[in-house]
């Protein structure tokens, strides 16, 4: 899966935060839309499972996906930040990408219970 550059990664306890680069090259946005290019909610849901599973050693498989809301369209040539806060007691994580002054999308990510 091509991933956006990540810039800058923060963690501290149960929550991690990634200063996101998503270049107008990323395969993402060819054909999504031709002439307005905007990254597919699919890829944002992708790259939050991705990143949970990296920063939370979460198994391969989702249990479901909660409460997905896309706010505003995400274009390239954007920075912006991914927050992920794990809620252990549940196989979740909640994921968000904001910048300054906008919130693009949110939701919650329920893993596999594998113990």
């Amino acid at each position: 899966m091509e991933l956006p550059f990540v810039l800058n990664r923060w963690r501290e306890a149960e929550r991690v935060r990634l200063e996101l680069d998503i270049r107008a090259e990323l395969k993402w946005f060819e054909g999504h839309f031709p002439g307005h290019p905007v990254l597919p909610g699919v890829v944002q849901i992708a790259w939050a499972v991705h990143f949970s599973r990296e920063s939370f050693d979460y198994g391969p498989q989702i249990r479901s996906i909660e409460q997905i809301k896309f706010k505003q369209l995400i274009y390239p040539n954007r920075q912006m930040s991914l927050s992920l806060r794990q809620k252990q007691a549940d196989n979740a994580v909640d994921f968000e990408y904001y910048d300054a002054s906008s919130s693009f999308a949110s939701g919650i990510l329920r893993f596999m219970d594998f113990t």
